[in-house]
């Protein structure tokens, strides 16, 4: 089967790119490859991937805009989907991981049964009607946090495969490190609630990842840093994997109702137990009393914490490749795959029958 993947273009995709559905994409590629599926990626011309790269004619579009080469994402994603549609015709399925600007491609003719468009957002209702308006676009989500947001009525007609990991890329290790936080530090993550539950259990707290909120950064981080708790700035995949290892528990407490929580499992496959939010997608993720535990309110986070340093590293590992390995993601999309294929089988017999009548 012959699959173009379609990524976003803000970053390249990459085992160490600072982008999840980039990172996620790596790890896809590479076990669909295994299990016989002809892959092409279409995304930034600095992406590196186990499969043919068709490149977009440009580097990622946030390196761009931080040299001052771009401007406006839009434009380049359009650019992208004039190139998907002039290579279209070479591939069984067309798989998309760009927002709501690619499903488009689903009204053209001849490919409304070889797209799949798979939400690795929030969804918002006005998402929900133009799906419930739009039945004939094929749409998978990461979580059933989203299917249901998705397809209120219908949960038959749900189609949800979590991401994964490659286990392969995470090394179970002991702890020791204090806490960890790793995302963008901005508001809606909540990295200043990480800073206050150390503070109060007197541990030791590193945060990793980019700033996109400098005045956010400035009031809430930066007065709290000291030689107990740190910033370290974006960290590569062998820098993350290192932290979630030493790591005796990760703390995600994410304002936002997070779509699914990419982190929370890569976290996990390093043996570090998980303390979030009851949030979004992160109750599918966190098994209280097994990878970790959920706190109804920030108040509750800091008794939770002491509860997840006390879980066995060993069995949170094994849980969360038992769920999330990217294997069976892998098994799952290439099923759907030939689920629309059948699909549209079926749609040309029906109507060279009826053509026949």
């Amino acid at each position: 089967m012959r699959i173009l993947q379609l990524s976003p273009l803000w970053f390249p995709v990459a085992r160490d790119s600072h982008g999840g559905i980039e990172t996620f994409l790596t790890r896809l590629v590479s076990a669909l490859g295994r299990l016989g599926c002809e892959i092409t990626v279409l995304a930034s011309d600095d992406s590196r991937v186990e499969a043919e790269l068709l490149p977009v004619g440009r580097d990622h579009v946030a390196g761009l805009m931080r040299t001052g080469a771009a401007e406006e994402y839009s434009y380049h994603e359009q650019h992208q989907l004039h190139l998907a549609l002039r290579h279209a015709s070479r591939f069984d399925v067309v798989h998309s991981h760009l927002g709501s600007g690619a499903y488009v491609l689903s009204a053209v003719d001849g490919l409304r049964d070889r797209v799949l468009h798979t939400v690795h957002t929030p969804v918002y209702g006005d998402m929900a009607r133009f799906a419930a308006e739009h039945p004939e676009v094929w749409f998978s989500t990461v979580s059933h946090y989203q299917a249901a947001k998705l397809w209120p009525h219908n949960p038959a007609g749900r189609r949800v495969i979590h991401n994964g990991i490659d286990p392969s890329e995470f090394a179970g290790r002991s702890g020791g490190g204090g806490l960890v936080f790793v995302g963008r530090m901005e508001w809606v993550k909540g990295p200043d609630i990480a800073v206050q539950v150390a503070r109060t259990l007197g541990c030791a707290l590193t945060l990793a990842g980019p700033v996109v909120e400098q005045g956010f950064f400035e009031q809430g981080i930066q007065p709290f840093l000291d030689a107990r708790i740190r910033y370290v700035g974006i960290v590569d995949h062998r820098q993350k994997s290192d932290l979630f290892g030493q790591a005796d528990c990760v703390i995600l407490p994410f304002r936002r109702e997070e779509p699914f929580g990419l982190v929370a499992i890569e976290a996990m496959a390093c043996g570090a137990p998980v303390v979030s939010l009851a949030r979004g997608a992160l109750p599918e993720i966190v098994e209280p009393g097994v990878n970790g535990y959920l706190a109804g309110s920030e108040q509750e986070l800091p008794d939770r914490v002491n509860d997840a340093m006390a879980l066995d590293r060993s069995t949170v590992r094994r849980a969360a490749v038992a769920r999330f390995d990217i294997a069976e993601t892998a098994r799952r999309y290439l099923q759907l795959y030939e689920e629309m294929m059948d699909a549209q089988h079926g749609r040309v017999s029906a109507a060279r029958k009826a053509a026949r009548r």
